[in-house]
């Protein structure tokens, strides 16, 4: 009988190789993007199927100025004495864009119960009113613009990022990522209601 061979074994890569003629700190670089990818997208996918953090208070978000669609500057503590859902969200993103008729159809749903209050982070306001008019959203939005601002406070880097905040000024709940209409209903259960 005889015994199954083994190809020979060679210390230098394969000519058809990508690592070919590759020594030393060239394949230790090669290795670091495939590792660096690997993480952006385990990081991407965390982004987009949303993460929650936890409570802290809302006072501090009282600082920073929006702008309503009249041109008035407002604070956050204008709106405080009821259950708040904030959202940031932007016309360049195609999340906040996707979750926009969910939020609606929520806000249609729990009418005076809870305050909508939409945030925009776009660059310039004719972008956050024409995504406002073309999305059919009626609760309340206000311009920040895309500065650091209370998004920055939040310590938020995805968007869409939603804040629950209750009656008392305290926030619930930060998640970070699309929401859609069933998934809003139950965090505002959970953290509002």
């Amino acid at each position: 009988m005889t015994e199954p061979r083994t190809p020979p074994q060679s210390s230098e890569p394969d000519e058809a190789s990508p690592l070919a003629g590759a020594r030393g700190p060239q394949r230790f670089s090669v290795w670091w993007a495939v590792g660096f990818a690997f993480v952006a997208i385990v990081g991407l996918i965390a982004v987009y199927s949303g993460s929650e953090s936890a409570p802290e208070d809302a006072s501090g978000l009282d600082q920073f100025e929006f702008l309503t669609p009249e041109g008035e500057v407002v604070t956050l503590a204008d709106f405080r004495g009821q259950p708040i859902v904030l959202n940031y969200f932007a016309a360049w993103c195609p999340p906040c864009r996707a979750e926009l008729p969910d939020f609606e159809a929520v806000h249609q749903q729990v009418g005076d119960e809870v305050l909508f209050l939409g945030i925009s982070r776009d660059s310039v306001t004719d972008a956050w009113l024409q995504l406002i008019e073309d999305s059919g959203v009626t609760y309340t939005t206000v311009f920040e613009g895309n500065v650091p601002g209370s998004y920055a406070f939040l310590g938020s880097l995805a968007m869409p990022t939603t804040v629950f905040i209750s009656a008392d000024g305290t926030v619930q709940q930060v998640w970070s990522g699309a929401l859609d209409e069933d998934s809003l209903l139950d965090l505002i259960d959970e953290h509002l209601t």
